[in-house]
């Protein structure tokens, strides 16, 4: 024993004594760790909100990985984000959060992905020089309680984290309103459904009840057997009142029988309580056939359709009767309506004949064209003071008749009475359109590259990097946009105001005469016409009434008198509120908005939706990994030169760093041998 403890003292035990502190300190390292997020964004860091989901899990919820190995770049990358993504819930669920890695190598493994709806995809491999293409499997489930719900194909990390929450968040929604049913009621599942369809030689008409019937066996199962499934095959005369109640297709058809025109219901809907939600359901016209629509995707379907029944989705106003863009045209904010998360609903609201539901926590006034009514402005203003929410989507300019001659459109002045509001609540809107030298860069066959100065292009550098809004956003297009003007002389100290966008430093205004034709727009000349104005901006607090007495005067009739008098009147804000303006109502649109809401703008719009109801903690989890760090490039010369420092003069710069520091050291070394070796004449090179 004294020779081994005499042993352990002395230095031959030192690199054995090493070898055992690596692994221990390896063994421990593996079960306690810390990691280090040093993106900007913290993309590889869990949002608060999702911390909190996993946190307070009551039920076991697990997640199983279904990735192939070896998958080729960047879906190695994608894969790779997934675990990490992943070891960060793990480490912030409590007991019953769990995951399962799934080795798709096995074959019971991938009928399982089959089984529960996952599907392979293409992916395309440069191995050896050659290109190739394999199938592979890129998808999660989620399984909390009987239900299961998968994310597929994730080929993207952008807004995995958002994606994973919002899913895990619905499944713990309805999975707790299911418990909380009455014990005797159920959710039905109706079929409108009539046998002329398959008399009539409409495809899959045949084969529809069975289909949904398969679909909604699978999802009753998964949630506790608390629906049912009924078919009604109404007859003409139920057919209207049907139509009308539930907005299904009415369809009108000759009865050779009866020589009689009859009609018939088609339609899915689910029903509980007083509730309802209409499933999409139709027969569509293709070239010489008809074809019974909605049913590929009936399972889908059926799940939404629980989900918006039972699920507390919250109604946004839209107002409606001023020419306001209309979230039904597929050429105006369709895609608005479109790319809004499911936990939101469009309200369309009449305010010369509707009151704001007491409910609803935000409207939205988009791109009006006719003034409001001084009872539709008190209402506005009223819901306000009350702490209500308003997006307004305002545009300076309307379109006007095109030229017969030349073929281009001009613009107008567009004045509406909305400005009475804003101009009470601190925001002026300035004239014409906002032109910017940093803007949208078309490609011409005739003329080459064609600057759109009306369509600026707002880099990072131009959004408020300390809003949840705009800070992880790389760039947002502003079309036709006015300027805001923030009034000063509007002293309140209650309100808070954030300039969200703001033009470059190159913008200019054009109020008149104004084409937008690329061919007929110069910057000036003068370069004090140049300025940066504010594009979007968002005002919070308590405001004060744009009214300093109801408009209702006596004598007017009794319902009107009933719901405005002057009792009622809120002088001063008694809940804070949020008014959001942007100077141009085309970001709604499909011009700047993509089907699926991947576009920036369709983010920054769905961030602002959440903000807006009070759901800030889902703006920055939407947004992580999109932020770009880009360059403002003036030229082409310059972005030439930067890229050649980046690919070559950085590889010299560190290669001449190395020399000059090896040139120091050996300096060092012969000064020290100078110094202390004054008689020895060799040269020391290294």
């Amino acid at each position: 024993m004294n020779r081994f403890i005499k042993w352990l003292k002395s230095s031959s035990s030192d690199f054995l004594l090493f070898v055992i502190f690596l692994v221990l300190a390896n063994l421990v390292c593996s079960r306690a760790f810390f990691r280090l997020d040093m993106t900007s964004s913290k993309s590889y860091t869990l949002s608060k909100g999702s911390k909190e989901v996993v946190k307070n899990l009551e039920q076991p919820l697990s997640i199983r990985v279904f990735f192939d190995d070896n998958l080729p770049a960047p879906y190695s990358s994608v894969s790779q984000y997934v675990k990490d993504i992943l070891v960060e819930y793990k480490g912030a669920g409590n007991k019953n959060f769990s995951i399962s890695y799934m080795d798709m190598s096995k074959p019971e493994n991938v009928s399982l992905a089959r089984s529960i709806g996952l599907n392979q995809i293409q992916i395309q491999e440069v191995k050896n020089n050659e290109v190739g293409f394999k199938q592979g499997y890129m998808g999660l489930a989620i399984t909390y309680g009987d239900s299961i719900e998968t994310l597929d194909p994730i080929t993207s990390t952008d807004e995995l984290e958002f994606k994973i929450t919002s899913k895990i968040t619905k499944m713990i929604n309805t999975a707790d309103t299911l418990a909380g049913l009455s014990s005797g009621k159920k959710i039905t599942l109706t079929l409108y459904y009539n046998d002329v369809f398959t008399k009539l030689g409409i495809q899959g008409a045949d084969k529809a009840e069975k289909i949904i019937r398969d679909a909604f066996d699978k999802i009753n199962a998964q949630n506790q057997n608390r629906m049912e499934f009924v078919v009604k095959k109404p007859d003409t005369p139920e057919v209207e009142a049907l139509v009308e109640k539930y907005g299904i297709e009415g369809i009108s058809y000759k009865d050779p029988q009866r020589k009689s025109v009859e009609k018939a219901a088609l339609g899915l809907v689910l029903e509980y309580d007083e509730g309802f939600y209409a499933l999409p359901l139709n027969i569509q016209n293709m070239l010489f056939t008809y074809v019974l629509s909605g049913l590929d995707d009936v399972e889908t379907s059926i799940i939404d359709g629980l989900q918006m029944l039972l699920l507390n989705v919250k109604q946004i106003g839209y107002v409606t009767g001023h020419g306001e863009r209309s979230v039904t045209d597929r050429q105006q904010s369709m895609y608005f309506k479109n790319v809004i998360p499911e936990s939101y609903e469009f309200i369309e609201l009449d305010l010369s004949k509707d009151e704001i539901p007491g409910g609803m926590k935000s409207i939205i006034i988009n791109g009006p064209k006719n003034d409001f009514t001084e009872e539709e402005l008190y209402k506005i203003d009223q819901f306000v003071m009350k702490g209500g929410n308003v997006m307004l989507f305002v545009d300076s300019m309307q379109e006007g008749q095109a030229d017969p001659y030349y073929g281009v459109t001009s613009f107008a002045p567009n004045e509406v009475n909305i400005e009475r509001l804003l101009n009470a609540w601190g925001v002026k809107t300035g004239k014409g359109f906002v032109m910017d030298k940093n803007c949208y860069v078309q490609n011409d066959r005739q003329y080459g590259k064609l600057n759109l100065y009306w369509i600026p292009v707002l880099q990072k550098n131009q959004l408020e990097k300390n809003s949840v809004l705009t800070k992880n956003l790389g760039y947002v297009y502003m079309p036709q946009s006015a300027s805001l003007e923030i009034d000063a002389e509007k002293d309140n100290k209650s309100i808070k105001t954030t300039v969200l966008a703001n033009s470059s430093d190159e913008a200019w205004t054009m109020e008149e005469n104004v084409v937008l034709n690329p061919l007929m727009i110069a910057p000036p000349a003068d370069k004090t016409k140049f300025a940066s104005y504010p594009l979007a901006v968002l005002l919070e607090g308590k405001f004060k009434s744009a009214f300093e007495a109801s408009p209702v005067k006596a004598g007017e009739n009794e319902k009107q008198k009933s719901e405005l008098t002057m009792e009622n009147h809120i002088l001063n804000g008694v809940s804070s509120g949020k008014i959001f303006v942007a100077g141009t109502s085309i970001i709604t649109t499909g011009m700047v908005i993509d089907e699926n809401g991947e576009s920036p703008v369709a983010l920054f719009l769905m961030n602002v939706i959440d903000y807006m109801n009070g759901n800030e903690e889902l703006c920055e989890m939407r947004t992580k990994g999109l932020s770009v760090n880009t360059l403002t490039i003036k030229s082409a010369g310059a972005a030439i030169f930067w890229r050649f420092f980046n690919q070559y003069m950085l590889a010299g710069l560190v290669g001449l760093a190395g020399l000059l520091v090896l040139n120091a050291r050996i300096n060092r070394k012969r000064k020290i041998n100078r110094k202390y070796n004054p008689d020895d004449q060799r040269t020391i090179s290294k």
